[in-house]
């Protein structure tokens, strides 16, 4: 079965305790597990590949390396490994932790992965998966010390959006999966600080509907950010003002990793295990703007921007 993309209506967001929350997400993750899984082309000629990943269980995050032209991959087990366009992994290590997100810095070639719990973001070595530095994020903003809450379902994904022009060659966004469910961006100090041990602070906040949410991929040529949500099968598209345009239907089961591949492919990673290469026919994350589309910031207004 080929699950086609569509543009989908987004749900209400979460409001149960967390308990209850996480038993339904098992519960409906069961079910879920039982659905097939795409690896074939379709009679509209979309493709569809699924790659398996020794040593690399559940993986978590995914990142296209440009200058190396392979990608990058994260599992909730703590593995870390490049893998190739054709789905061989090339080479692996154990960071150890719950990883969760991974990005890279074009200007300098170094991968940055996300570690959730204690969230912490690591500057690493992409030939030899040495750790460089880390960047405690700080889970304060706006005078809320536990924004992001401590315990909770906490950072998913990351992603650097690069500008020489920035002091520091660019910004990281971060999602966070719950408590609260939003698109972050980060200050981290890359240029400004050598230290090994620093911290990164929130500096701005925009909610997004329909939790949990898995990950954040910056599309370069499209100026938006992916962010899946693996419960719902499915990936918003927020713009670069934290503006949702539309929620898209994706292949595969329980998706906590998207990466843009050049000619217009994508590549999905599944916590149920392996990668999805998809190929599809059209563009899938353009398309009309959802009725009503909008953020929401951490006190539930309406916005249109950022909280400064």
């Amino acid at each position: 079965m080929v699950l086609s993309h569509r543009n989908a209506k987004v749900l209400p967001a979460c409001r149960i305790p967390r308990g209850v929350r996480r038993a339904f997400v098992v519960g409906l993750t069961a079910v879920l597990l039982g659905s097939p899984v795409c690896a074939e082309t379709d009679g509209a000629g979309e493709k569809l590949v699924e790659w398996t990943l020794p040593g690399l269980p559940e993986p978590s995050g995914i990142v296209y390396h440009t200058g190396r032209k392979t990608l990058f991959v994260v599992s909730d087990e703590g593995s870390i490994g490049e893998v190739t366009l054709d789905g061989k992994v090339r080479s692996s290590r154990a960071l150890g932790g719950d990883l969760e997100g991974i990005t890279f810095d074009p200007a300098t070639g170094y991968l940055y992965v996300v570690r959730e719990g204690h969230e912490i973001l690591f500057e690493v070595d992409p030939d030899r998966f040495t750790i460089r530095r880390r960047f405690t994020i700080d889970r304060s903003f706006e005078g809320d010390p536990d924004f992001l809450e401590r315990g909770g379902d906490g950072i998913e994904g990351i992603t650097f959006v690069p500008d020489p022009s920035h002091p520091e060659g660019g910004r990281f966004f971060a999602v966070n999966q719950f408590d609260p469910p939003a698109l972050v961006e980060l200050g981290v100090p890359l240029r400004t600080s050598r230290e090994r041990f620093e911290r990164a602070r929130v500096l701005k906040a925009y909610r997004i509907a329909s939790p949990p949410l898995s990950d954040v991929s910056w599309h370069e040529a499209l100026k938006v950010f992916l962010v899946p949500s693996a419960l719902w099968r499915s990936v918003h598209v927020i713009d670069a003002a934290g503006n949702r345009l539309r929620t898209v239907r994706v292949p595969g089961i329980m998706q906590e990793g998207i990466a843009p591949l050049p000619g217009g492919a994508y590549v999905i990673a599944q916590d149920t295990g392996g990668l999805i290469r998809w190929e599809p026919v059209a563009e899938p994350f353009v398309g009309p703007t959802d009725h009503g589309s909008s953020t929401t910031d951490h006190a539930g207004t309406t916005q249109d921007r950022a909280q400064e």
